[in-house]
């Protein structure tokens, strides 16, 4: 027996309709006040109230159901619109984060998991309602004009991002405008707050088409124009077309346009980054698996970088930008939470490729929680984490939950590979970064110096006091000094209000060819550790290193670490080829004092021509890593 759950609208009706045309055996739940409970005197039913799941699954168990469809609208409940029986407090508890804080799908296919555990099958709606769809087509006398068409592609691009999102499913559109975009009220809420536009409505790109389905109905098109609406858009053989022909009369009768569109589906990489300079190699991959494949979808969270590549960003990185045991510790649960639901939404989201780029410490707490709740994504993780400088224990245990690292080193390679981790040393994409290019005819006659502190809130606060005071230092004996501080959108603000009260205020920018052009005017930088080393060594700028972190970071990071330098070309080059002024030692009397020192001695030179033998060990195909990634969605096709 099949039993239906019966909410809100004429979804259920239809469902029942076809059960008896069918003569199949089925009951009822009606959840909620229901006036429809006497026109099946004949058929077993029940009445619940949200939360009543013990009544829900005794009266399942008592007509031998095992398999159930869900039908009609349920208005997301309160807390205190709940009416709990001892098997619904059960279930709350696994529920209440979907419940109180993801999106509908999320929640919905939570309940799913909770029948699929007392062995009750979920079925599809879909396979009762056929003949409530309708095929791709224009099914009105009035055909949308060129202009509106336009109108039409901008609305199915925003819906379908808004799906990814598990907010909504429409969007209405007028010229080259989103006027509004639907949330947790509803599709009719969303006509009632707009005049004019045309109506998108398409099914979420992750949606469990078992347990909900875009509907439209005459109440719709009376919606619409009572709201001096133009037409609406929806998705072929995915929204259900309530009283058909009387939608179809009621859409010519007043002169709308109703347009069915078949939405073909993408291969979807979702991608995580954790910071700027993961942001960066994020979006370079993006643009060259375009190049690969233009018809991929890209979602996840991400940057301006990632962003720019044509990327639908669930979250700005600019929330994840901290660094260390300390600062971490004060944001544990926010970052747990975050944890939680990115992993739900990649479940949903049922991506061809999962791919998360460096920040280990976040990043890996996702491909593990994902790979143990659903194998069949492959995951792909692009930056090695630094195990072969500390905590090495952990190299034994990546192969476990990634199917393919992705590595920047050369060493890094056959490190991994000794512990049994499928690895690729990919190059470093700095690299073969043609924007990266020297050109000493750009240099100030001035001296001229670039500081880089760091693109974490956190790195910010330890260095850009040292680097005021030094650059007081500077301005003493070289009165003519000129600072560039190259930085990403997300802490450029903050990096302002720094600067408010120098004496002499850098030029800050966010563009990355302006960072090209503080490179090329200056004789030195002085910069934080990180990937913005490899940048100064691919355009031969001579640098000192810095570093400042909370007590408690720095005597935890200092006791693990297991290899003499932290500035990555001091690595590759295996000597203290760049100065490293760290913690105690990273003072702005300590910083003038090298600063002076490699400016007029030959040290620049040294480094410089070191510099080009390091940069060309990182250099390789620069489409590797894009191709290294499309091939589990060729696999896949």
């Amino acid at each position: 027996m099949i039993g239906i759950f019966c909410g809100k609208g004429e979804y259920p009706r239809i469902i029942i309709d076809s059960c008896e045309r069918q003569k199949l055996d089925f009951c009822l739940i009606f959840i909620g006040d229901h006036d429809r409970t006497l026109f099946y005197p004949d058929v077993p039913k029940v009445v619940i109230k949200l939360g009543q799941v013990g009544k829900i699954l005794q009266f399942l168990k008592i007509n031998n159901v095992k398999k159930v469809v869900f039908a009609g609208h349920v208005k997301r409940p309160k807390l205190s619109d709940l009416s709990l029986d001892l098997e619904g407090f059960r279930s709350l508890i696994k529920l209440w984060k979907v419940l109180f804080c993801a999106g509908d799908d999320a929640l919905l296919r939570a309940i799913a998991d909770i029948f699929e555990e007392k062995g009750i099958e979920l079925i599809s709606g879909t396979d009762f309602v056929k003949e409530a769809f309708l095929p791709e087509g224009v099914f009105s006398k009035r055909k949308p004009t060129e202009e509106e068409q336009s109108e039409i592609e901008l609305g199915i691009r925003e819906s379908q991002m808004l799906g990814i999102k598990d907010i909504g499913q429409s969007i209405v559109v007028s010229g080259d405008t989103v006027i509004a975009r639907e949330d947790k009220s509803g599709t009719d809420a969303l006509i009632d707050r707009c005049f004019g536009g045309i109506l998108v409505k398409t099914s979420k790109p992750q949606q469990d088409l078992r347990m909900d389905l875009p509907v439209i109905g005459v109440q719709t098109i009376e919606n619409l124009y009572n709201h001096d609406f133009r037409g609406i858009v929806i998705e072929a053989d995915k929204t259900i077309v309530l009283d058909k022909n009387e939608v179809l009369k009621k859409v010519d009768e007043y002169g709308l346009f109703l347009k069915v569109v078949k939405i073909r589906k993408k291969h979807k990489i979702f991608v995580v980054a954790g910071e700027s300079s993961g942001d960066y190699l994020g979006g370079r991959l993006i643009k060259d698996l375009k190049k690969i494949d233009n018809d991929i979808e890209f979602a996840g969270i991400g940057g301006p970088c990632m962003e720019e590549a044509g990327f639908i960003n669930l979250c700005p990185i600019s929330k994840l930008s901290i660094i260390g045991i300390w600062e971490i510790i004060g944001k544990i649960f926010y970052i747990k939470d975050l944890i939680k639901k990115t992993v739900d939404t990649i479940i949903n989201y049922n991506p061809d490729v999962l791919v998360t780029i460096d920040s280990s410490g976040f990043t890996h707490r996702i491909d593990n929680q994902v790979k143990s709740k659903k194998p069949g994504i492959p995951i792909v993780h692009y930056v090695s984490p630094p195990v072969w400088a500390w905590r090495g224990w952990r190299a034994k245990n990546l192969h476990k939950f990634i199917d393919k690292l992705m590595v920047l080193l050369p060493f890094e390679e056959s490190f991994l590979k000794n512990y049994g981790v499928n690895t690729s040393f990919v190059g470093h994409p700095i690299a073969s970064d043609t924007d990266f290019e020297k050109n000493d005819s750009s240099r100030s006659n001035d001296l001229t110096i670039t500081l880089l502190p760091g693109s974490r809130p956190s790195e910010l606060e330890y260095h850009m006091p040292v680097l005021k005071k030094f650059s007081e230092l500077v301005i003493e004996k070289h009165p003519e000094v000129r600072f560039y501080l190259p930085t990403v959108k997300t802490v450029a603000p903050l990096i302002k209000k720094y600067v408010t009260n120098w004496k002499y205020k850098p030029i800050v920018s966010t563009k990355k060819l302006k960072k090209v052009k503080a490179y090329n005017s200056s004789h030195i930088a002085v910069a934080a550790s990180g990937t913005v080393t490899l940048e100064l060594a691919k355009m031969g700028l001579p640098f000192v290193v810095i570093y400042k972190t909370s007590f408690i970071t720095y005597k935890l990071v200092k006791w693990l670490i297991k290899i003499p330098y932290v500035c990555l070309v001091n690595i590759l080059a295996g000597k203290p080829l760049v100065p490293e002024l760290l913690q105690d030692e990273c003072t702005p009397e300590n910083i003038f004092a090298t600063v002076e020192n490699i400016l007029n001695s030959d040290l620049k030179y040294q480094q410089q021509n070191d510099f080009a033998k390091i940069v060309k060990s990182l250099k390789v195909d620069r489409m590797k890593a894009a191709q290294e990634v499309y091939t589990y969605i060729r696999d896949r096709k």
